[in-house]
C-alpha cells in the first residue's frame, strides 16, 4: 500500500493506492480430522508468510536430498544410477526456485538456497568424477599387470 501527500495552497490533500501483489496460492494438505475445515485452495498475501512457508517447502525436499547424497556416498542407494538421480534432483529444486518459487520468496533466502544448492551439486559431481577415476585406474592396472 502506497501513500502519496499532495500540498496545495495550505491544504493537504491525500491519495491511497494498492498495489497490486499476486499471492501465492497452493492446496494444503491436511489429516482427515472432525476439527479441521477442509480447504481445496489457499491464497496468501502477506510476503512474509509466503516466504516461511516456500522456505519450509525448500528446507523438507532439501532434507531428502541430504538423505539421498548420504545414502549414495555410503553404497547404500537402493539402486545403480544413485549419482544422476541425486544430480536430476538437485537440478529439479533449482528449476522449482527459479521458476515458480522467485516470485515470492525474498532475495536473500533465494540467493542462500542456491548457494547451497550449488555446494551438494559441486560435491556430488567431484565425488562421481574420483569414482570414475579410480574405477578406470583399477581398470587400467589390471590390463597392465595381465
Amino acid at each position: 500500500m502506497k501513500y502519496k501527500i499532495y500540498r496545495r495552497k495550505k491544504k493537504l490533500k491525500g491519495k491511497v493506492t494498492y498495489q497490486k501483489r499476486e499471492p501465492y496460492v497452493f492446496n494444503p494438505s491436511y489429516h482427515k480430522r472432525e476439527d479441521v475445515i477442509d480447504v481445496s485452495k489457499l491464497s496468501i498475501y502477506n510476503k512474509d508468510m509466503t516466504n516461511n512457508i516456500l522456505s519450509a517447502k525448500y528446507i523438507r525436499r532439501y532434507k531428502n536430498i541430504l538423505k539421498m547424497i548420504y545414502l549414495l556416498f555410503r553404497d547404500e542407494f537402493p539402486s545403480d544410477d544413485g549419482y544422476p538421480v541425486v544430480l536430476g534432483e538437485i537440478e529439479k529444486l533449482r528449476c522449482l526456485i527459479l521458476d515458480k518459487y522467485h516470485k515470492y520468496l525474498s532475495q536473500k533466502n533465494e540467493k542462500l538456497f542456491l548457494d547451497e544448492l550449488s555446494y551438494i551439486e559441486n560435491e556430488v559431481r567431484n565425488r562421481l568424477l574420483e569414482e570414475v577415476f579410480m574405477r578406470h585406474s583399477f581398470t587400467d592396472q589390471n590390463d597392465f599387470i595381465r
